[in-house]
């Protein structure tokens, strides 16, 4: 709401200058107030120069592949291509540094926890939908129905409010209740919103949206909040910032992928929807002949002659039909995205039963401590919750 508010007023680069103070601020405000803790206090015996590079690399160009593809027609451009092989051979030459290295600047061995790799993969799809839709929906607020890009930022609003009031509620029910049945609430939630988005059209207004992006908006902290706890509990604490790094770097590139996916999307079913619709504006079609002969009356009232009115109105079917097809597309954009969710799932029967702690302890179980689970190796090995202290 704040981005459309300066977009509007001062231009869009002052998104980008907002955040230099603020990000000053936290600066400070982690050097006066965050400290490690003692098992991180290990001290640094070499820097892993080849793997921040190869790691630079990899992120930048996929970055500028994603952004670019849909302009450049993807494969079609020799320098898309080109970058892709960059892409794939850097990740590839990322990942075998990285374990041959003694203190890698991304320790790939902790993807042996199966609940730290089911939770970047499910982080990743969460990284497409949040991200995606945020990509999507100002695009369609602004392009389709005509708002300005604060009203597009308050359209966004309720999701955001909503997301901030069930945060609290979802990390309260994780102690209550099977982590495994909070993500599969919050991905109902959000394929429920994801169809809600799919049926919109260029008649639809705030009182359409709103009730759509609250719902996702309860959805995702039960989703993100409880995957995210049961992603890193089994992690131990020496390791939890590789992890988290690792975490957070999974729905970041979902997050990349969102942008072109949706862009991809739109253009390709823009033209797909169009030819179809096409089809239908012949002067065989009845409802056709019916507009063109009105609209042709009313722009010769306006002064033009009959020739003139006649062109004029094929070329306002022609503006019609184009504005439909990319309605349709964003709606397909919407399906696309509650499939990506439902296909994650199947992830679901991978994660451990449970939850956390509860406040109450059960009468039975109190003089019964449970006895500590052995850890795998270097505790990244069979993902088993290590006994809490």
């Amino acid at each position: 709401m704040l981005g459309g508010w300066l977009t509007d007023h001062f231009g869009w680069p002052w998104i980008f200058y907002i955040n230099v103070p603020f990000s000053i601020i936290g600066i400070l405000m982690v050097l006066a107030f965050v400290k490690d803790p003692s098992y991180m206090k290990r001290g640094v015996k070499s820097i892993d120069w080849g793997g921040i590079a190869l790691l630079t690399i990899g992120l930048t160009v996929m970055q500028i592949v994603l952004e670019r593809g849909e302009s450049e027609d993807w494969f079609q451009s020799p320098w898309i291509v080109w970058g892709t092989v960059v892409v794939v051979v850097s990740v590839v030459a990322l990942i075998w540094w990285e374990l041959r290295s003694d203190e890698p600047i991304i320790e790939f061995r902790l993807l042996r926890n199966i609940p730290l790799s089911v939770g970047s993969a499910i982080g990743l799809v969460f990284g497409i939908g949040l991200f995606g839709t945020t990509f999507l929906l100002p695009e369609f607020t602004q392009h389709m129905l005509g708002y300005t890009a604060y009203d597009a930022g308050l359209v966004l609003l309720p999701r955001a409010i909503a997301l901030f009031i069930f945060m609290p509620i979802a990390g309260v029910m994780y102690r209550y209740v099977d982590a495994r049945l909070l993500i599969l609430g919050g991905i109902i939630l959000i394929i429920w919103s994801s169809y809600g988005l799919s049926n919109l059209s260029l008649h639809s207004g705030s009182t359409d949206l709103i009730p759509v992006l609250v719902i996702m908006g309860m959805g995702m902290p039960f989703m993100f909040v409880t995957m995210t706890t049961v992603a890193l509990s089994t992690v131990p604490k020496a390791h939890m910032t590789q992890a988290s790094g690792l975490y957070t770097l999974s729905r970041r590139v979902g997050g990349n992928i969102a942008y072109a996916l949706v862009a991809t999307i739109v253009a390709h079913r823009t033209q797909f929807h169009r030819a179809n619709l096409a089809e239908h504006v012949s002067d065989y079609n009845a409802n056709y002949g019916s507009f063109h002969s009105a609209a042709t009356t009313a722009l010769m009232d306006k002064g033009m002659s009959s020739a003139e009115a006649s062109h004029a109105a094929v070329g306002i079917a022609n503006n019609l039909v184009n504005q439909q097809a990319t309605m349709l597309s964003y709606n397909d954009v919407a399906w696309v995205m509650a499939g990506l969710f439902l296909f994650a799932l199947p992830l679901l029967i991978l994660l451990p039963p449970g939850h956390g702690p509860s406040k109450k302890k059960s009468p039975g179980m109190r003089h019964q401590p449970r006895p500590a689970s052995k850890p795998s190796p270097q505790g990244l090995g069979s993902g088993s919750v290590p006994a809490r202290q």
